[in-house]
């Protein structure tokens, strides 16, 4: 069984009560249902390069400044039958607004929106929207 590792950066942004969330597009593992706008980190480039590279390509908007909050490690069984995938995960919190928009062709997206925090349990999230809503205080 091959072992792989994936190191990737997420933000999570929340302004007036709304939460920027991004839709994972067709033919991407877990399609359909919605996650933290990021993504992986390229070989040789700073976690935090990628987050401001990810959160733009995925939504449109840009990072200026932004805090570390934690990691989210899980252990999955990989969705390509090519054994177990570790998922290690940065978690950043950058002040965000604009209305957001998909910058990348053909990428791991297919849509951006601000989702009221109350209605997130309406959607279909991954677990990483609930591990970095855990490391925030939202009153």
């Amino acid at each position: 069984m091959q072992r792989r590792s994936r190191l990737a950066a997420y933000v999570i942004a929340v302004t007036n009560d709304q939460i920027l969330l991004v839709r994972i597009a067709g033919g991407y593992p877990g399609a359909g249902r919605w996650t933290l706008p990021g993504g992986g980190v390229e070989f040789g480039e700073h976690p935090e390069a990628a987050l401001v590279r990810e959160v733009y390509e995925e939504s449109g908007l840009s990072i200026e400044s932004f805090q570390y909050l934690g990691i989210d490690s899980r252990v999955y069984e990989a969705t390509d039958n090519r054994g177990e995938l570790h998922a290690i995960r940065m978690i950043f919190t950058a002040p965000l607004s604009g209305s957001p928009r998909v910058t990348e062709i053909d990428g791991s997206v297919d849509a951006a929106r601000w989702v009221p925090l109350d209605a997130v349990g309406d959607l279909d999230t991954v677990d990483l929207v609930d591990s970095a809503l855990g490391l925030i205080e939202t009153d």
